[in-house]
């Protein structure tokens, strides 16, 4: 597999900066991760990034679903006859 140079350098630290802060934005950065790592186009460092990221962020979602489902369980048989 050939890569051309512009897919494989090395990004600035302005532009991870400017990554960094468009990743705060609460929905905007579900939507730039998810064009970062399909894109064929985009950075291989941004693309693997961005995957990185989106399976960090499912674990998150599955952990936090599971602590969230055993709280509202127990919560739930306290009040159980």
């Amino acid at each position: 597999m050939v890569t051309n140079n512009k897919k494989s350098k090395v990004l600035p630290v302005e532009e991870w900066l400017i990554t960094k802060f468009l990743i705060l934005i609460p929905i905007v950065n579900i939507i730039l991760l998810l064009f970062w790592a399909f894109n064929e186009k985009q950075n291989l460092n941004k693309s693997n990034w961005a995957k990185a990221t989106l399976i960090i962020y499912g674990i998150k979602l599955i952990f936090y679903a599971v602590i969230i489902f055993s709280f509202l369980s127990f919560f739930m048989s306290l009040f159980i006859i």
